[in-house]
């Protein structure tokens, strides 16, 4: 652990060494403080007109902070850790490619594991940084109003570091691909909105013949969403499964990124 450790406090100090944790912590903060005012001054507009959520002027539900801010907020900001966690994680690896510092990584008696884990350790604290702030939105819905679903709002937010930690797995995997920080970027990103967007194609797909076998493609893509298992969370609803989703996408990710990394090993 004390290469790990090593490394994450490498990788942690070099981002602050350029711009590139100033510019995602203050976007993603500006971004987040003003969805979060939107959507709070929006409620505070609709709760003083109406009662509740109506449809042909009938109430079908009343209005809550749950459902109408802090859901639509991490819903949104789920989305947009497509475009911030990559813009983290790019330079991990293809900074070392460009400089070729990897082949020094690889010559010495530690283990490719250890860098992979020191380097998104590191990520994930920037990104802890970054969902901070939030979580100070999340104490301001607390003064507001007598009746909050607390359970729903915390796993909205725990979900949304779910999230973030499993794009950052991609990130590190997209890293270790390229020498380009940019083509970097642009894989993790795609990736993202692949497992972000997969599950929009259930829709329109049912059920397919293989080997005999009737299998529900439609049930198949949506358990490989990533939006879907998260949207449980912002609903409220933690699951074993959506738990297991999470933590087998990154396991996955960084096996496959150290597997990457260390293949340079033997090029």
């Amino acid at each position: 652990m004390r290469v790990v450790g090593t490394i994450f406090w490498k990788e942690f100090k070099s981002y602050f060494l350029s711009p590139i944790a100033y510019v995602v912590l203050t976007g993603f903060t500006a971004i987040s403080g003003f969805l979060f005012y939107q959507l709070l001054s929006f409620f505070i507009r609709i709760t003083s007109l109406f009662r509740g959520y109506m449809v042909q002027g009938q109430v079908v539900r009343e209005w809550s902070v749950a459902e109408d801010v802090t859901g639509p907020l991490f819903r949104n900001l789920s989305l947009f850790l497509i475009i911030m966690v990559p813009a983290i994680t790019m330079r991990l690896f293809a900074e070392e490619k460009k400089l070729k510092t990897d082949e020094l990584l690889l010559t010495c008696p530690i283990r490719t594991g250890e860098v992979v884990l020191g380097k998104y350790f590191a990520s994930l604290f920037l990104l802890f940084l970054m969902l901070v702030p939030v979580g100070v939105y999340m104490l301001l819905t607390f003064n507001y109003g007598t009746e909050l679903d607390y359970g729903t709002i915390l796993s909205g937010y725990a979900g949304l570091f779910l999230v973030a930690f499993s794009l950052a797995s991609v990130g590190i995997f997209s890293s270790t691909l390229t020498e380009n920080q940019i083509i970097s970027y642009f894989v993790c990103a795609v990736l993202g909105l692949f497992f972000f967007s997969v599950g929009l194609a259930s829709r329109s797909v049912g059920t397919v013949s293989l080997l005999g076998r009737e299998i529900h493609l439609g049930n198949f893509l949506r358990q490989l969403s990533l939006y879907e298992h998260y949207n449980h969370f912002a609903s409220g609803q933690i699951q074993l499964l959506d738990l297991f989703y999470f933590f087998a996408l990154i396991i996955l990710f960084l096996f496959a990124s150290r597997v990457s990394f260390e293949r340079a090993r033997w090029s």
